[in-house]
């Protein structure tokens, strides 16, 4: 049996949140043929409707060649088919091009449908990597461009308005405006939504990971209870024997060893089953995990016990009257991360403040370290933003326990202390942190 440790988990989730998924290729086997069926409707209706004259062979075959293309990807493809970042850059790179192909023979940016090199780039911006965005858009300006000096002339009968260079120059340049807005928007407005995604997932992955502990905890509790009974059988018939054996006898020395090590069992067993101050083996019902809040502070505390940092606990408030809540896997893990990120920026102490009323429970957690950089607060809690100068990595647990802890009914003011080092605030309604379904 292999077990993975924390920095192969670590591993594992960023290969998972990083990992893209591609376009399907369906989608764009979709907008292809509704760009071929709209092109061929145009081509017909220009050339024989309206009675203009198009270089309608060249025009038509390069339709028929999207299309060929489309039934033979259609056909050597399976429908769920994701492609690659490197294969949809080619696929809309080929669009680009026959759209080139088609506007060059008509009229090139006097025909208004030049609008539509904006709609290669959308779908790279919205779903492809940064390096084949810029690709496209290059390839999209140089098109653009080529178009607004090279071109067959748009086939108007004679008589008709004659466009300027000054408006073919306003159209390219409005062209190309737009190619670069479009790009940055949906690739900045992508990123963010894909960046919270991942910061999502992540959240889910935590919370796995500590349901998991809890129902190891849950298991090794309800072992210790049914081991009780057979344990105590061990003990008493070991007894017996050491007494009734031969003093100084193999078999003697035999029964005192096996009632020893028994008795040392008995111990463990006893500490798993009654031991109230462990987080190792809650229960894995969160009904069954009802705590006054200064029992569930220390259970956070407890897990980092061994790293160095001196964690003080500082009650202000009557303990009889302070508030009892469900140690859920959510509250553990949010104030866990908090409490963790301060031991590992503080330089010897942590201090964790509990103050309650009959209104409001706030947490006050604050490490002796070098604080927050002044450039970094207002983006604190933002998915992947490293929050401290020399170190990195705290963004996203903070996005995550500021996540979890809302979801609890509760605020993260986070900031500085006056005193110096980083100083972490969280308060919730009494009401809504002593709430009568773990669940809620």
């Amino acid at each position: 049996m292999s077990v993975s440790t924390p920095l192969e988990d670590q591993a594992e989730q960023k290969t998972l949140l990083t990992a893209s998924g591609g376009v399907r290729l369906q989608s764009l086997v979709y907008i292809r043929w509704l760009a071929i069926l709209g092109q061929a409707f145009a081509i017909f209706l220009v050339h024989v409707g309206l009675g203009y004259e198009l270089p309608i062979v060249p025009a038509s075959l390069l339709v028929s060649a999207s299309a060929i293309l489309n039934v033979l990807v259609s056909i050597n493809s399976r429908p769920a088919t994701r492609l690659s970042d490197r294969g949809a850059i080619l696929y809309l790179f080929y669009d680009a091009l026959q759209l080139t192909g088609l506007l060059y023979l008509t009229g090139g940016l006097t025909n208004p449908f030049s609008l539509l090199f904006l709609v290669p780039v959308t779908i790279s911006a919205t779903n492809l990597s940064f390096k084949g965005t810029i690709f496209l858009g290059l390839t999209t300006i140089v098109a653009i461009s080529v178009l607004a000096l090279f071109h067959e002339p748009l086939p108007l009968p004679p008589g008709e308005i004659i466009l300027s260079d000054t408006y073919i120059l306003a159209i390219w340049s409005a062209l190309i405006l737009g190619t670069l807005f479009l790009t940055t928007y949906a690739w900045r407005i992508s990123s963010d939504s894909r960046r919270m995604t991942e910061a999502l997932t992540a959240a889910r992955f935590a919370l796995a990971r500590e349901q998991q502990l809890s129902a190891i905890g849950g298991i090794a509790a309800a072992a210790a209870h049914e081991l009780g009974t057979p344990l105590n059988t061990i003990l008493l018939v070991s007894e017996e024997l050491s007494k009734d054996l031969p003093e100084g006898s193999d078999q003697a020395e035999d029964a005192k060893l096996l009632h020893t090590q028994a008795k040392k069992c008995a111990e463990v067993l006893e500490q798993l089953s009654t031991k109230p101050d462990t987080n190792r083996f809650l229960q894995t019902d969160a009904y069954h995990n009802y705590l006054p809040l200064q029992s569930l502070i220390e259970l956070v505390a407890e897990r980092l016990k061994d790293n160095g940092t001196e964690i003080q606990i500082n009650v202000h408030g009557d303990t009889a009257e302070q508030p009892k809540l469900y140690a859920t896997p959510e509250l553990l893990y949010g104030l866990g991360n908090l409490v963790s990120n301060a031991a590992e920026f503080a330089r010897k102490l942590v201090t964790i403040k509990l103050e309650w009323s009959d209104k409001q429970v706030e947490i006050t957690i604050q490490d002796d370290g070098p604080g927050f950089s002044d450039e970094i607060l207002n983006q604190l809690g933002e998915p992947y933003t490293s929050s401290r100068s020399g170190h990195g990595g705290m963004g996203l647990g903070v996005f995550i326990s500021d996540m979890l802890i809302t979801h609890s009914g509760g605020h993260l003011n986070i900031g500085n202390a006056k005193s110096g080092g980083a100083r972490v605030i969280i308060t919730w309604p009494r009401s809504r942190l002593e709430k009568a379904n773990p669940y809620l």
